[in-house]
């Protein structure tokens, strides 16, 4: 049975997911279709299918210049955790950010302020 665009289940495919991350503008309907759907379903092969995507973006230098090695952040995170009591996988952008005098870049409002708390 079709329903309204928005509204009850949507299944998601990882075109859209990808389009989301790199701010194609033809996603821009799309986040709001997330947002209005009263569940969103996808088959574990959307991961694969995302990860890939992300691989690509990288192969070609549209992702990020470098990844750091996170055992090399790991004893910084972990203090900036306990002291935080905040995750450690956020911390370890923390402890990079602090360790490269550099400024975080995120969505997520809570590691926003505690950035903004450590960083110089």
């Amino acid at each position: 049975m079709a329903t309204e665009a928005g509204a009850g289940t949507l299944v998601l495919d990882a075109s859209p997911v990808v389009r989301l991350i790199c701010h194609d503008p033809a996603a821009a309907g799309w986040a709001e279709q997330l947002a209005e759907a009263s569940m969103v379903l996808a088959p574990e092969l959307m991961l694969t299918e995302v990860a890939n995507a992300l691989w690509k973006l990288q192969r070609s230098g549209s992702l990020v210049d470098q990844f750091e090695p996170d055992r090399e952040l790991q004893v910084e995170a972990l203090a900036l955790a306990c002291h935080l009591d905040h995750p450690v996988y956020d911390c370890l952008y923390l402890a990079l950010a602090r360790r490269e005098a550099a400024r975080i870049l995120t969505a997520d409002q809570r590691l926003q302020r505690l950035a903004d708390q450590v960083l110089p």
